[in-house]
């Protein structure tokens, strides 16, 4: 929604790193050698990158921009990826639950991912343990 020029590639593996809900309350992924991040890869044009940064906060700090190599099935490619600063673990927002949800239910990641990296932070419904706005 926030990229109208994306083109969806496929889902990539993110090596050496493991995705957290930061103490902002908002996702990120931090170095963790053992590891990998599932995602999904898009294609976006210079103006969709625009948006996404002023939609981050990159010019306010609150994410910084990183080209990071993944691997896309066998092969490689470098990736854009918004890393929050902020690496200390917490808990969602209340209305990121529902946005993280919603954009799994079409994403494709694996099964196995979802239930031992997000479900460790977003809950399938919302729970006392949910943060706050």
């Amino acid at each position: 929604q926030r990229c109208p020029c994306s083109k969806k590639i496929g889902i990539a593996r993110l090596v050496g790193y493991r995705w957290i809900i930061s103490a902002r309350g908002y996702a990120n992924v931090v170095k963790s050698e053992n590891e990998e991040v599932e995602g999904v890869l898009f294609e976006i044009s210079e103006s969709d990158e625009s948006r996404l940064d002023d939609f981050e906060g990159v010019a306010a700090g609150a994410y910084r921009k990183g080209e990071l190599q993944v691997l896309l099935g066998a092969n490689k490619a470098v990736a854009l990826v918004y890393i929050d600063p902020v690496t200390a673990e917490g808990v969602p927002k209340l209305e990121y639950v529902h946005r993280i949800n919603s954009g799994l239910s079409n994403a494709g990641l694996s099964a196995a991912y979802v239930a031992h990296q997000v479900r460790k932070f977003i809950p399938v419904k919302l729970s006392q343990k949910t943060g706050t706005n």
